[in-house]
């Protein structure tokens, strides 16, 4: 009753999936060299500065130095390849979700060039796109697009939810461990208060900064998503039980899109490694999900 089968398995629905993860993927690997600068190499200078003491001032002066770069340079960018990733995708969603790009609040559309160039990026590791296709659940396609839609819609929030949750507790594992280690070398080589400080603490200041702000943007991120979903479900109830006429619905629905794209813009990022160990596992669930939502359509009178 719908396209969004067939549609978002076109070369070029597949092209503008490739290029937002690609572009995302640039956005990602600023944030892997940052997290390398403020992670294992504040392990390698510190354990550098316990055997050697002559390198303890350049431990602290390189921990104040990444905070900074951190502020200036690495956030800032990864920021604006985030949002323009967070556009391409929006350009998809209009055209599989049938959504017209003015009426929602994207501002200006990535220029074409910039699609082929990324796309093209991407094609390398994927030649045929096959880790892109069926990026909604196909049972979706025995509903009118009112309906196909919003479950689409449902399915975005959910997923990304889940993935947040899951890496903000990593993250706190992660930065525990760290400041675990760097510790024990702290008092295994004796320092006193002053050498502590700067062999310790300050290397330390820009990994812990980071694993909270991770943290803490992952959760607040997570509940966000969270809240449209619920707001997704209740509208799926309204609409189930003819509270909500179908044109009343697709203004809705525009009105949530817009909510999807400024938290994807805004959003902090989680690396591949992490959503291709999760990819299987959770695509499982969400097609459950989505064809019961699906079965729950078709049975009503």
């Amino acid at each position: 009753m719908n396209t969004i089968p067939q549609e978002q398995l076109t070369h070029k629905q597949l092209k503008r999936l490739a290029a937002q993860r690609q572009v995302y993927s640039d956005a990602k690997k600023i944030q892997a060299v940052l997290i390398t600068l403020s992670v294992p190499c504040v392990i390698v200078l510190t354990l550098l500065a316990a055997l050697f003491p002559k390198f303890q001032v350049y431990v602290a002066f390189w921990g104040i130095t990444i905070a900074i770069l951190d502020s200036v340079v690495f956030t800032p960018k990864q920021k604006s390849l985030q949002e323009k990733a967070a556009k391409i995708q929006q350009i998809f969603d209009c055209d599989i979700l049938q959504m017209d790009w003015s009426t929602l609040n994207s501002e200006s559309r990535p220029a074409p060039e910039a699609i082929v160039e990324a796309s093209s990026r991407y094609k390398r590791i994927d030649p045929n796109y096959s880790k892109l296709q069926n990026w909604y659940p196909v049972s979706v396609g025995q509903l009118p697009i009112h309906l196909a839609r919003l479950i689409c819609q449902r399915s975005n929030c959910w997923w990304d939810a889940e993935l947040r949750r899951r890496y903000a507790v990593l993250g706190v594992f992660t930065v525990v461990g760290l400041t675990v280690i760097v510790f024990l070398v702290g008092l295994i080589g004796g320092l006193t208060l002053e050498k502590f400080f700067l062999v310790v603490l300050a290397p330390l200041l820009p990994a812990v900064v980071l694993g909270i702000r991770q943290y803490k943007e992952h959760t607040e991120a997570a509940a966000r998503l969270d809240r449209l979903r619920e707001r997704s479900r209740e509208l799926w109830n309204q609409t189930i039980r003819g509270k909500l006429t179908p044109q009343e619905l697709t203004e809705e629905s525009y009105k949530l899109q817009n909510e999807i794209y400024d938290n994807r813009r805004k959003n902090p990022l989680i690396f591949d490694w992490i959503y291709r160990r999760l990819r299987r596992k959770q695509e499982e669930q969400m097609n459950r999900g989505a064809e019961e939502l699906v079965e729950e359509a078709l049975r009503k009178p």
